[in-house]
Parts: C-alpha cells; structure tokens; sequence
C-alpha cells in the first residue's frame, strides 16, 4: 500500500509527461522527497473543456458529499472495490486524475531489531510517472482532494507488500 511517494523532479521535468496548456509552462512546483497522507500533492485531471489541467490537491479523498473530514484512511483506493465502494465509486466514474511521482516507498519490519525499513521502488532509470488516482472537490469544506489507486502487487513487489499504487503507461494519460 503506498503510504509515502516522492516527487524528486521539478516541474520542468514533469511538462513533457502532460498535454497542459502554455500557461502552466510558469509554475515552479519544487521537488519534493518523502511525501504523507494529508499533504498536498499535484494532480494533473481533465477539466470542463476536456484540457489537461494541473491543480493542488489534499492526498486524503474527501468525497464532494461528506460533511466533515473522513477519520478512516482514504489515501488509498483498492481497484477491486473502487467502482463500488461508495467512498470512491462516484469519484471512478468521472473524476480520475493522474498524480506524478518519482518513486514510492514501502516498508518492511527489520527482523533485528524490530523497526521498519523504507524500500524506495521508482521507474528504471528514475524516470518519472504518474500514478492512477481519484479526485473530488468538496464545496461544503472548501477542499481539493485525491486518492492513489492500488493494485494487488505483481510477483518481485509482493516480496514487501499485497498491493501497490497503480502506475500507469503514459499512452493512457490522456
């Protein structure tokens, strides 16, 4: 399950990834390494128009229809259930948005002496990504969020997890 990712490259490096207008050409999103639940992250999703547009999210879905902050764990959207998981369903349907990442981390119990160990798992030569996530915007609360869309781990990763977040082929960007 991905608890933390990374997001090592600035934003001139991530343009190439994305069909975004000339106006995001400017931003200067930094680099950043060790990314939790609850921090904003970056999404990339589909506007109105059907343009690829890039906006700051809350990496802990709030679902447009709640009316307080969820206490149970949203960060991360299992792809079996999420078409019918009421938390995410509405949001699989029409509000699926890409979230660019370097790596990610999974952790495993150290058998010597009982602390966890961090794996970052990235790309063969660290190119950057994007995850397969969900979005929604909550007016009552005022908030951007998104979740990471996870996926049961294929044979070398379920070595340090079940699951893992669903990265996808830059040719499904769009």
């Amino acid at each position: 399950m991905c608890g933390r990712f990374a997001f090592e490259h600035e934003w001139p490096a991530l343009l190439d990834l994305y069909e975004l207008p000339v106006e995001e050409r400017g931003r200067n999103t930094q680099a950043r390494f060790n990314i939790a639940p609850t921090q904003d992250v970056l999404i990339v999703h589909t506007d109105a128009d059907g343009h690829q547009k890039a906006e700051t999210a809350c990496w802990w879905l709030v679902p447009f229809w709640v009316k307080e902050l969820p206490k149970g764990a949203m960060f991360n959207a299992r792809i079996e259930t999420i078409g019918t998981s009421p938390a995410f369903r509405n949001a699989f349907k029409s509000k699926r948005c890409l979230i660019p990442a370097h790596g990610f981390y999974e952790w495993t119990v150290n058998s010597d002496d009982g602390k966890k160990d961090p794996w970052q798992i990235h790309q063969p030569g660290g190119t950057p990504f994007s995850f397969a996530g969900l979005w929604a915007h909550n007016d009552k609360l005022g908030i951007t969020s998104c979740t990471i869309v996870t996926m049961p781990a294929a044979e070398l990763m379920n070595r340090l997890h079940d699951s893992h977040p669903a990265i996808l082929d830059p040719a499904a960007y769009e």
